[in-house]
């Protein structure tokens, strides 16, 4: 079956997402990809899914085909970044969803748990908590006369593992050189010192939690020290894979769709 992509409004942002056409007697997988990126981080599960289930990816506003908010601007804060997913999923009618995120939507996925009714969550690389960074650091991001695209390069190709699919490595930095400052910001300021620790008990739906060994940036004691909070989640399932790093559903999409297809197996 064939990806396809279309138009929605959603609060007054022309939205854009992709489908796989996948079958809609089960439930919907809704895609949020990561800080600065759009949906084609999620083409190769969509493929591999598309026999047996439909997955929706979503381009945040400000991310690549999707209008930006009034004021060419981008989100920067994590209830507002929730809600707008909620909100497309009321708009599209989806029901009992399975929202997965990477990152910064990692974290996000936990958020939109605690406040909205979803069937199931999967964390990419996702936490309850992450440090905050220097918010000079978050200011040089817009500034004119610095490179984003050339800042964050080798930055980015240190964040991938040590045996990604053929391909994937040269992808991850190609999408790097398409992102915006303005929306890069945005998204990391929400990143920036993001913090739900003391509502992580609000979850009930079944969660996977999914990390790549080889990433640095969102460790192993992190993502434990999430997993301890969820105490009246209905299901917790931790996946943990060697060679990958911060972004699995490019560099071992086959992975990441069999933890879910163990999650969905056991709920």
């Amino acid at each position: 079956m064939a990806i396809t992509g279309h138009y929605i409004m959603v609060n007054e942002v022309k939205t854009y997402y992709e489908t796989n056409n996948g079958p809609s007697d089960k439930s919907t997988m809704l895609c949020i990809h990561t800080a600065g990126r759009e949906t084609r981080q999620y083409h190769a599960m969509m493929d591999i899914f598309a026999p047996k289930y439909r997955v929706i990816a979503l381009d945040m506003p400000a991310h690549g085909k999707s209008w930006p908010l009034k004021g060419n601007k981008a989100f920067s804060n994590r209830n507002d970044f929730s809600a707008f997913i909620w909100a497309f999923m009321q708009t599209l009618e989806i029901q009992d969803a399975i929202v997965v995120g990477c990152s910064l939507a990692g974290n996000i996925v936990y958020h939109v748990a605690q406040e909205y009714p979803v069937k199931a969550i999967v964390s990419l690389q996702g936490v309850d908590y992450t440090p905050g960074a220097s918010d000079v650091a978050l200011a040089v991001m817009g500034h004119p006369h610095v490179s984003l695209q050339h800042s964050h390069m080798d930055y980015s190709n240190s964040l991938v593992g040590q045996d990604p699919d053929p391909g994937a490595r040269d992808f991850i930095l190609w999408g790097v050189s398409q992102e915006i400052a303005i929306t890069k910001k945005g998204d990391l300021s929400i990143y920036n010192g993001f913090n739900i620790i003391d509502t992580m008990h609000k979850i009930t739906c079944p969660v996977l939690a999914f990390r790549g060994q080889d990433d640095w940036l969102v460790d192993e004691e992190a993502v434990q020290e999430t997993l301890s909070r969820l105490v009246n989640a209905k299901k917790v399932i931790y996946k943990q894979v060697p060679g990958v790093g911060h972004f699995p559903a490019l560099e071992k999409p086959q992975a990441v769709c069999d933890a879910i297809e163990e999650l969905l197996a056991a709920i």
